[in-house]
């Protein structure tokens, strides 16, 4: 009897008889391409080539073995300057490797130089073989050791450049001028280089010290609902008639629905989406370090926010953070110790704006006691000044910077800004402010007293309202200019100390560049007035509307909980800011993890109607023995900029979008037709 497996194995080989495939020779053709296919001879050598021996770095750290054997060397990279004639056979060219690194190379074979001569174009794609030779002194003034040229044995192009990069050769001093759409070509410089590696560095960095301290990195989906967060969003439409999702702003609710979950402490390197005005530290599409810990308030997520970012500043930079003393002296911080905190009250008094840049020693002085504010709103009762010291010679010309009285670099009003020029000035200064203030006529001379104004000085002068929504004040706007205007005066002192161990090959002496002085700010206000019209200047506020001033999910501070029911505006956040060097470099707080709570905030203090519909899973979330949580969220792109000493985060990402918020290189956004929009129910309407 014939075996089932047998009778199987049979049928399959008679199939495959039966329906036996037509030779290729024998098909017909319908192909007909309409350009000719390239040359194999001048196509298929550039996918056959020899693999790269050594880096140009690596050539340097190796120079005195790769001298003495005379090893052979392979280099990868591209055509960094065009090749020069020295003489009939002697060409000198520049290659700049895999890492950015530029490295002279010179060709004697009479048979490489004339392909070198005739074929060779900037930002070719080229392999390069040869030995290793010491550059000749009067070639360059590098020290001993570090300076040699490859003698190229072997030559070939892997990919010619077309004109267009060689036509791009003089944007390199200003690589801001590459037009944004060769955004490859601007990445292979050096500087592009190692920001990227610098961003992918500290990205290890800040995975390795939170799974180290017990963080599991859990990712969120990226369609979300429409909820109202704060910021525009991006909306995508589905098959669905009326059916939306939305791109996250932040990954805020669902990580509020881990923690229900039973994740103890989650975090993840999440990308999110803001569809709002774009400058130069803002982009639609961002990353951030997201994390929330359960059973845990703001101390518990602090001091894990600070080993991370300390852990990242010591890996990709090797420098430690500064922490301010009193109001003129900074120290370097000591890991495990907190950071200091400064309340949102103070930092406005202090310095004008919720995010002051702490290495420098510029402070307000409140001048209410000696002067009672005119012709403004009756709110703005604060009239304060900030003086700089010795901004300028007063024996030369009187020459600051124009910035400082510039109007374009105010928001709405600009604060008086008066150089004393003279002992003269340093006493009538005060007739400037006449239309804003009226000084006591008694105590002009203790006001002279306290403030010693010295020719050379600055004083610029300015009011705000006691409780501020202003932010930046007018006079915090102006220490900003300030501080940008004169990077190196008005410094905090550093204040040295030897108990701490080295970082790396730090030194006794730091540059101003590599000093990030970090502070907490705390104790924001739980919820803002809605912003009303501006008259002269000045804007106004409807008191009877409110928003969140971070977002609706923030806990208010215990001491304040009954003026939930009374005066929500006084009402303190336990919301928290890491602000390094005037940047925001994080922001978090603790959670309403209370669903009753939740509904109240929702419902009767921002007025949103059926929060159910919009937020039901979160509140049943809560309801069903959430635990207590709070979290924070590190800005991922600012961070690495300020790594690498950039004010823009485009320098750290790879393809960024434009100020008109489009992607130049692939064309993004980009139309749709008709047919296929019609699909999602979407039509267009006419412009």
């Amino acid at each position: 009897m014939l075996s089932v497996r047998f009778l199987f194995r049979a049928a399959i080989t008679r199939t495959v008889e039966v329906h036996a495939v037509r030779p290729l020779s024998s098909r017909p053709t319908f192909f007909k391409p309409t350009i000719p296919l390239p040359l194999s001879a001048e196509t298929l050598p550039k996918f056959t080539f020899p693999a790269q021996t050594h880096t140009v770095a690596q050539v340097s750290t190796q120079l005195a073995a790769l001298l003495a054997s005379q090893q052979s060397v392979t280099l990868h990279g591209w055509i960094d300057k065009k090749p020069l004639k020295i003489s009939k056979n002697l060409v000198f060219g520049e290659i700049r490797d895999i890492n950015g690194e530029l490295n002279q190379f010179l060709c004697k074979n009479n048979a490489v130089v004339a392909q070198l001569r005739r074929e060779t174009r900037m930002e070719d794609a080229v392999c390069i073989t040869g030995t290793v030779q010491r550059r000749r002194a009067k070639l360059s003034e590098s020290t001993e050791g570090s300076s040699w040229d490859l003698v190229v044995t072997g030559y070939q192009t892997l990919n010619r450049a077309a004109e267009t990069a060689a036509q791009l050769d003089s944007c390199r001093g200003k690589p801001e001028l590459i037009p944004p759409q060769y955004r490859y070509l601007q990445l292979r410089l050096p500087f592009y280089q190692r920001a990227l590696k610098a961003r992918a560095a500290a990205s290890y960095a800040a995975r390795a010290e939170l799974t180290a301290h017990g963080f599991t990195e859990v990712e969120t989906p990226l369609l979300f609902k429409s909820t109202p967060e704060g910021a525009r969003e991006f909306l995508v439409p589905t098959r669905k008639h009326d059916q939306f999702y939305a791109l996250p702003q932040s990954p805020q609710q669902y990580k509020q629905l881990l923690m229900a979950s039973g994740v103890h402490r989650y975090f993840q390197i999440a990308k999110c989406f803001r569809d709002e005005d774009l400058r130069a530290d803002r982009q639609p599409e961002f990353t951030q370090i997201d994390l929330e810990m359960a059973f845990a308030g703001a101390h518990d997520v602090q001091r894990a926010v600070e080993k991370l970012v300390a852990r990242v500043w010591r890996d990709v930079r090797a420098l430690r953070f500064y922490v301010p003393v009193g109001d003129f002296q900074m120290t370097a911080h000591q890991e495990g110790t907190p950071f200091p905190q400064l309340t949102y009250n103070d930092a406005l008094a202090k310095y004008g704006i919720d995010k002051p840049d702490l290495r420098s020693s510029l402070t307000f002085d409140n001048l209410s006691r000696y002067a009672t504010v005119k012709n403004v709103p009756e709110e703005f009762t604060v009239f304060e000044v900030c003086v700089l010291r010795q901004a300028f010679d007063a024996s030369q010309k009187c020459v600051f910077d124009k910035t400082l009285n510039d109007p374009l670099q105010y928001k709405a009003r600009q604060p008086r800004v008066i150089p004393i020029k003279s002992a003269t000035d340093a006493t009538s200064w005060t007739s400037a402010f006449s239309e804003i203030v009226e000084f006591k006529p008694e105590m002009i001379a203790e006001l002279h007293e306290k403030l010693r104004l010295q020719p050379g000085d600055i004083i610029a002068g300015s009011t705000r309202a006691e409780v501020s929504y202003e932010n930046p004040t007018p006079l915090g706007r102006f220490r900003q200019i300030a501080i940008a205007a004169y990077p190196e005066k008005w410094q905090r002192e550093i204040v040295a100390r030897d108990d701490l161990p080295a970082i790396g090959n730090e030194s006794d002496k730091v540059s101003h560049l590599e000093i990030f002085v970090a502070c907490w700010v705390v104790n924001f206000p739980l919820f803002s007035p809605i912003d009303g019209d501006v008259t002269n200047g000045y804007p106004a506020y409807l008191y009877d509307q409110f928003c969140s001033t971070h977002h609706p999910f923030t806990m208010a501070h215990p001491d304040d909980y009954s003026l939930l029911a009374t005066d929500p505006l006084r009402v303190r956040g336990e919301h928290y800011d890491l602000v390094v060097n005037g940047v925001e470099l994080g922001g978090g707080s603790r959670r309403v993890h209370d669903s009753e709570l939740q509904r109240y905030i929702f419902q009767e203090i921002l007025r949103i109607e059926n929060p159910d519909r919009l937020f039901g899973h979160l509140l049943h979330a809560l309801s069903l023995g959430c635990p207590p949580h709070a979290g924070l969220a590190i800005g991922f792109d600012r961070m690495c900029a300020m790594l690498i000493g950039s004010s823009s985060i485009r320098d750290v990402v790879a393809f960024p979008k434009t100020m008109a918020g489009g992607d130049a290189v692939v064309g993004s956004p980009a139309t749709v037709s008709d047919a296929v929009l019609k699909h999602y129910h979407v039509s267009k309407s006419k412009a």
